[in-house]
């Protein structure tokens, strides 16, 4: 049964809802989440709600179960995303899609040719800042987990395949390399001199990975991978923390000031950085993708710092 529903939502359902108006497309991606979570992920719902439940132990139960409601049809809508962006042909098109606040101080950096690294978690739309970036000539690459052409997750056949489409639509909107987490990363710094890369930092692991370190997060200790704070130092970049927001009818991406990373140790800019997830995520905990790996941010590993 979920074999057959991801491959209508992914073959027949959102690529004819992306030939819509997306002032029609987007509430009919929402009405479809509820097929979506019946179908594909019926074990889902209670996960989230009871890792929310966790973390806002004093919400009311409906409050609950709207923040999970939402945050379905925000997967959803998203997802839909993959076949809207390529349709978006001109800047003003990409305008009304999505819109950048504090965007200018990181295009400054660029034009003065200093290195320029982004990050945030996984939130809302996360992926789209690019789209909006690099239509402004800021190219934006990244490091993926998917991508190598080896199913490593085990995922079905269908979410694998509409991963990898998404993938090389994405890098080509973006402009830059997507560069597949665990192979050699000296790359990396080189994509820095010519594009702004992106990692995020909540990135769970069910293993132990070296450079974790331990920040309050959501109540208990998180263990997030140091490797941003390392790159940026290591090749004195700027980090520009960023967030992209559902608001009404179009996405909002919005930049932090930026961190000076050689002016602050590693473990501070760890510290501010999971600081302002975990703000973000109180806000706004219905546009959180990960609660269901909370657990594994939680999870102390041998070794951890």
């Amino acid at each position: 049964m979920a074999h057959t529903a991801l491959k209508l939502r992914y073959q027949a359902i959102l690529p004819l809802l992306a030939r819509l108006p997306q002032q029609l497309a987007y509430p009919l991606a929402t009405r479809c989440a509820r097929y979506a979570e019946r179908s594909i992920h019926p074990a889902e719902r209670p996960a989230i709600r009871n890792q929310m439940a966790r973390v806002f132990n004093q919400s009311p139960e409906a409050q609950l179960d709207g923040w999970v409601s939402y945050h379905f049809g925000m997967v959803e809508r998203e997802y839909l995303d993959t076949w809207v962006f390529p349709r978006l042909k001109n800047l003003k098109a990409i305008d009304q899609f999505i819109r950048l606040e504090g965007f200018t101080p990181l295009q400054q950096a660029r034009a003065d040719g200093r290195r320029v690294m982004l990050t945030g978690g996984h939130f809302g739309h996360f992926w789209m800042a690019g789209i909006g970036m690099n239509a402004r000539g800021v190219s934006v690459g990244t490091l993926t987990r998917d991508g190598d052409h080896n199913n490593r997750h085990g995922l079905p056949e269908a979410e694998y395949q509409f991963r990898l489409k998404k993938l090389a639509w994405l890098q080509q909107a973006l402009g830059g390399p997507f560069l597949v987490s665990g192979h050699h990363l000296r790359p990396i710094y080189r994509a820095l001199d010519q594009h702004v890369m992106a990692l995020l930092i909540d990135v769970p692991y069910d293993y132990p990975h070296p450079g974790l370190v331990g920040l309050p997060f959501l109540g208990k200790t998180g263990w997030f991978a140091d490797g941003i704070a390392r790159v940026a130092k290591r090749t004195n970049a700027l980090i520009f923390p960023y967030y992209v927001y559902e608001e009404g009818r179009q996405l909002v991406a919005r930049f932090s000031p930026p961190i000076e990373a050689a002016a602050m140790a590693e473990h501070d800019i760890m510290a501010q950085l999971v600081a302002q997830l975990e703000s973000e995520i109180l806000h706004h905990p219905e546009q959180w993708w990960l609660w269901q790996a909370l657990p594994l941010i939680w999870r102390e590993w041998p070794g951890s710092d």
